[in-house]
C-alpha cells in the first residue's frame, strides 16, 4: 500500500473525529469548517475534497456513530435465549454504549432535535435494525409475550427510556450503575411484557 493510500482513511478519520469533538462542546452552528480543519489538522479544501458540505460531513458523521451505536448493541444478542433475557442483553448494551460514549450521545441528541434530522434517515439502518425490531417486537407480540401495542409506543418504552436514562447519567442528574441498569430493564420490561 502506497502512502497516499494510507492518507486517505487517517485524513477522513481526523475529520470526523474533530467535528464531533467540536460539536459535542459547541453545537452545529458553532462549528465552522475553519475550525474543524484546525482541529483535524487538515486544509479546509481537504475536508471539502472527503465532503461536498458540512451538511454533508454531519450526515456522513451521525451514519457512522449510528451504526457504531446499533452494531453494539446487537453484540453477543441471540435470539435463541428467553424473550426477557434478550430485551435485558439489549436494553443494556444500548445503556452502555450510550455512557461510554459521551461526545456521541451529545451529538445524537442534537441531531436528531435538529433541523438536519430527517426521519427518513432511519431507512439506512433497516438491514441492520429492522430484523432485530421485527423479530423481537412483532414476534412477541404474536407469540402473546409482550403486549400488543403499538411498535413505536413498544420502541419508545424500551429504546427511548434507556436513551433518556443514560442522557440523564451523563449530565450527572442520576446514578447509574449494574444494578440500577438491570432493575431498570426489569421495570422496562415489565411495562411492554404480558
Amino acid at each position: 500500500m502506497s502512502p497516499g493510500e494510507t492518507e486517505v482513511p487517517e485524513k477522513r478519520a481526523a475529520i470526523i473525529t474533530a467535528t464531533l469533538d467540536l460539536i459535542a462542546r459547541r453545537g452545529f452552528h458553532n462549528t465552522p469548517m475553519a475550525m474543524v480543519a484546525k482541529e483535524s489538522g487538515v486544509s479546509v479544501g481537504t475536508i471539502y475534497h472527503y465532503f461536498a458540505s458540512k451538511e454533508e460531513l454531519i450526515f456522513e458523521l451521525y451514519k457512522e456513530i449510528k451504526s457504531n451505536m446499533i452494531h453494539a448493541v446487537l453484540a453477543d444478542y441471540s435470539a435463541q435465549t428467553p424473550f426477557q433475557e434478550r430485551f435485558v442483553h439489549w436494553w443494556r448494551q444500548l445503556v452502555r454504549y450510550y455512557i461510554d460514549h459521551p461526545k456521541e450521545t451529545k451529538f445524537l441528541e442534537q441531531f436528531e432535535t435538529s433541523p438536519y434530522y430527517d426521519p427518513r434517515l432511519q431507512e439506512i439502518f433497516a438491514d441492520d435494525l429492522m430484523p432485530f425490531i421485527t423479530s423481537f417486537f412483532i414476534v412477541g407480540m404474536q407469540d402473546g409475550e409482550l403486549k400488543n401495542i403499538p411498535l413505536e409506543i413498544s420502541v419508545e418504552l424500551s429504546f427511548g427510556v434507556a436513551i433518556s436514562l443514560a442522557t440523564q447519567h451523563i449530565r450527572g442528574t442520576i446514578e447509574l450503575d449494574d444494578e440500577t441498569i438491570d432493575d431498570a430493564a426489569n421495570a422496562c420490561w415489565d411495562a411492554i411484557a404480558k
